[in-house]
């Protein structure tokens, strides 16, 4: 068990490395750019930034699949106990076969109930490794997209760019 879910939180944070996207700080087209298109970059890299800064948003809870079928399974064994209540006037046999399927009932219910807490928390487990790589992600990015916006700033100001120049 233990080793399934170190197994998934491993894939989740390897899929989400896997398709981290990198943003060079520098590039060997940037002296070529004009004015107009240095500004257009640094206010993506502003954008990109903003982005990286907000906190991710919360993953959805788990829908529970087994949500009806706990509380069908609560029916069943009152049911099954009120079967074995019922049957206990009717002799020995009866008493004893009620309660023996009220008490089969129950320990199927129970573990039943048991997978699906256990599954949950699993869940709640993989979204949370998730949701810490995503964000480590976005930090990541946000400081990329910092270091390239300081660097078309100076080139920025080396080509004596001037924001009353830029088309808005």
């Amino acid at each position: 068990m233990t080793q399934n879910f170190a197994l998934s939180a491993w894939l989740v944070l390897l899929a989400t490395s896997a398709s981290a996207q990198t943003i060079e700080r520098v590039k060997m087209t940037d002296n070529d750019m004009t004015c107009q298109q240095i500004y257009g970059e640094i206010v993506q890299m502003d954008a990109v930034i903003a982005r990286a800064n907000q906190p991710a948003a919360p993953a959805a809870p788990a829908q529970d699949a087994n949500a009806a079928g706990g509380v069908g399974s609560a029916v069943i064994g009152a049911v099954a106990q009120q079967a074995a209540a019922r049957s206990g006037g009717f002799g020995g046999f009866g008493g004893g076969f009620g309660g023996g399927l009220g008490g089969m009932l129950g320990g199927v219910l129970g573990a039943a109930q048991n997978n699906s807490a256990q599954q949950q928390q699993q869940a709640a487990a993989q979204q949370s490794a998730a949701q810490q790589a995503a964000t480590q992600q976005n930090a990541a990015l946000g400081q990329q997209a910092q270091g390239r916006k300081e660097h078309m700033t100076g080139v920025f100001l080396a080509k004596g760019c001037k924001m009353s120049d830029i088309q808005r």
